[in-house]
């Protein structure tokens, strides 16, 4: 799956370099290889080069890494990939129930918030450029944001759309779409549940929620056609008040 999202063809390839001026690249998988996993991008480290301050931007220059999701029970997915020209906010890294792994030897590029400003104020033209490859790398957030909220729901509600809207980043093992006027999807049911943390029992007890809502259609078991997108969102909160979260987790 990472390497379908990383050699998928993006609208905007943007430069960094008048960011980076005066930065040095930091080879974060040679530092911690002994460690095996980024515990959290945060505080004091020398790592970016940046002394004792907390980053608050940084551009994954080379490789791929990969945001885990931690849980109680120790299984912990991974939420997101993060490959080259992918932004790393401070908002994300600073997250205590997500964890980071390096997947091929990385290298970010950081800067804290002072010196983000400063680069900006000196070339104005890098805000439209940090705005376009941020909405670039929305959509493919919007699973990890739904992984973060822990329940079943919103996991599948999430998938579903990013399914609709950025199909060329699924793995085709797990769901597929056919799109004409409405989308029909075709998916795996064993693979869709342990993909979004469930059971295929809950699973199955989710899309028929849906159906009853008139958010979906079930055409076969595996084939079911999405009859209003935009409720996938606005029938969160309605469809998860019974769930038990902590079967989730």
């Amino acid at each position: 799956m990472a390497k379908e999202i990383f050699t998928t063809q993006r609208d905007h390839r943007p430069s960094w370099n008048r960011l980076f001026d005066d930065q040095a690249s930091v080879d974060i998988e040679r530092r911690l290889r002994r460690f095996g996993r980024v515990k959290r991008f945060e505080a004091a480290s020398t790592l970016f080069g940046n002394g004792t301050g907390v980053f608050f931007f940084g551009v994954i220059i080379d490789g791929v890494v990969a945001a885990r999701g931690l849980r109680r029970d120790g299984n912990n997915p991974i939420l997101q990939f993060f490959g080259p020209h992918d932004i790393i906010s401070l908002a994300i890294a600073r997250n205590r129930e997500i964890e980071f792994e390096i997947l091929t030897p990385a290298t970010i590029r950081c800067l804290d918030q002072a010196q983000l400003k400063a680069a900006i104020r000196s070339a104005p033209e890098l805000a439209t450029t940090l705005l376009t490859a941020a909405a670039s790398q929305l959509q493919g957030c919007l699973d990890q944001i739904a992984f973060m909220r822990g329940r079943a729901i919103d996991r599948l509600g999430y998938f579903l759309l990013r399914a609709i809207y950025r199909p060329f980043d699924l793995d085709r093992t797990v769901v597929s779409i056919k799109r004409n006027s409405i989308a029909v999807v075709t998916i795996n049911r064993t693979a869709l549940a342990a993909h979004i943390g469930t059971t295929t029992t809950n699973l199955a007890h989710l899309l028929l929620a849906l159906q009853e809502e008139g958010i979906i259609r079930a055409l076969t078991p595996r084939r079911f056609e999405v009859l209003e997108e935009t409720r996938l969102a606005a029938s969160w909160e309605h469809l998860g008040q019974g769930e038990n979260q902590t079967t989730d987790r």
